[in-house]
């Protein structure tokens, strides 16, 4: 019988020394055979070296000073030896299935990206809402135009093959909040993405510092879409630029109106109007999907809440 691959897990972590072994847990109770973990500490100040230390002879564990998410996921994969890389964040769960039924949807050279669905989890582990939602093979045009539901927590749900890396390169360090899109863009140039549509890791919410963290958003995201309207491989979006510039102002006016910054929603409201008029049915009908909104509010769920990027909801110490 052929052997299972081995998958590298990374885990960044920056001060979740209270989640850290619950993520710890959930990739060694995993049903897949073939797993090692890699836990890169980003110059925690907390408990979490006590913790590792109780994980000594099961996890490889490296050390650096502050850098960043993306600085500690780029160790992980460089010290990794499997031929497929999984990320989970240090606060975030993964379910005892999830690597079993991902691995077995990597059927092709050309998929270079399983995603799967999640559960949104508060910080103390209630359940906020489900999503499942994403669509398999070239989301490439769908990722450009901000409209890939597989976007938000997708850090925590990606399984890569390592070769991927080679080809495109590793996460961007002058990025924060949106280097998972920025990414998941560049690797959708070159391989398709599959999609399990199951509820396989807990992501968890933390509705902290939203006025920072929307301002931090838009000049990660306004940087990473030059970025794609620069990048030759992505040369079949180029021709869509107004209309990615229309949903990316959109989405920006969205998480300004959550985080109660009334003049720079409508500013860019208004700054999607411009660049791509269509925009004037979204806001138009904004009325009604705001009432339903805040009826799923009502009865707790949330996962609508999270529209996209994980960037203009919840941004993690180690994101910051």
């Amino acid at each position: 019988m052929e052997s299972s691959p081995l998958v590298s897990v990374v885990i960044p972590n920056y001060n979740y020394g209270r989640y850290l072994a619950q993520a710890i847990e959930s990739v060694l109770g995993q049903s897949y055979p073939n797993v090692e973990v890699l836990v890169v500490d980003d110059g925690s100040m907390d408990d979490s070296s006590a913790v590792l230390q109780r994980y000594a002879h099961r996890v490889r564990w490296f050390q650096q000073q502050r850098q960043g998410v993306s600085a500690a996921r780029n160790c992980g994969i460089r010290e990794s030896r499997g031929e497929f890389i999984a990320f989970l964040d240090a606060d975030d769960v993964w379910h005892p299935q999830k690597l079993a039924r991902q691995m077995a949807q990597i059927t092709h050279p050309a998929i270079g990206l399983v995603c799967c669905g999640l559960q949104c989890i508060d910080t103390e582990g209630r359940l906020l809402g489900i999503s499942v939602a994403g669509r398999s093979g070239n989301v490439l045009k769908e990722i450009a135009l901000l409209r890939w539901p597989g976007a938000p927590g997708l850090g925590s749900t990606a399984v890569i093959r390592k070769a991927c890396f080679d080809r495109i390169g590793m996460f961007d360090v002058e990025l924060s909040t949106s280097a998972d899109w920025d990414l998941w863009r560049r690797l959708s140039c070159h391989y398709d993405t599959a999609m399990v549509h199951e509820s396989l890791v807990s992501y968890r919410v933390h509705h902290v510092s939203m006025h920072r963290n929307v301002d931090l958003f838009k000049c990660d995201m306004l940087r990473a879409f030059t970025r794609m309207f620069a990048d030759p491989d992505a040369a079949e979006i180029h021709p869509l630029r107004r209309q990615c510039y229309g949903h990316l102002y959109l989405v920006l006016s969205g998480s300004y109106f959550h985080a109660g910054q009334w003049g720079k929603s409508l500013a860019y409201a208004l700054r999607s109007l411009l660049i791509w008029p269509p925009s004037l049915l979204y806001l138009l009908t904004f009325p009604i999907r705001r009432l339903r909104h805040l009826e799923a509010t009502r009865i707790g769920d949330r996962a609508s809440h999270l529209l996209f990027p994980r960037g203009s909801e919840r941004v993690s110490p180690h994101q910051s």
